[in-house]
């Protein structure tokens, strides 16, 4: 495998980030959006970097609720197509999961598809405990 460097990113990588290949995000960064998500408090952005090009990333953020400890909402990771099953997203859950608890939050928490079979082995390879009988609302 080459050589991938995980780590949280901050302001100083927005052009990194910005000229990112199509299939590591959703759809295109937005620079305002990025500087939000990079200088937020709460928010988490991880890269995987090859030769200085991000090839991955996971970003999330910490709940917080007046009668509860801080939680953390893992919201996305994406791989580009070329960089996937190199293990590069286990390499990022665990990476969050040190900087969720550096953040002060006990508790990881996301969602997934139920037909997602790869999303759903690596989470429980890193010890994630999948939930029954919850139902997911969305409003458009």
């Amino acid at each position: 495998m080459d050589a991938i460097e995980i780590r949280r990113l901050g302001l100083e990588d927005a052009d990194n980030v910005l000229s990112v290949r199509d299939g590591v995000f959703d759809g295109p960064v937005r620079p305002d959006r990025l500087k939000q998500k990079l200088s937020a408090p709460g928010q988490l952005l991880i890269g995987a970097f090859s030769d200085g090009e991000l090839v991955g990333m996971a970003s999330g953020a910490v709940v917080l609720e007046p009668d509860k400890e801080p939680s953390f909402y893992l919201d996305e990771i994406g791989v580009h197509e070329d960089w996937r099953r190199r293990g590069i997203g286990l390499a990022r859950a665990r990476c969050v999961l040190t900087e969720a608890r550096a953040m002060g939050c006990e508790t990881v928490w996301l969602a997934t598809e139920e037909d997602n079979i790869p999303a759903r082995a690596l989470y429980a390879r890193l010890g994630g405990q999948a939930q029954t009988g919850v139902v997911v609302y969305s409003w458009d």
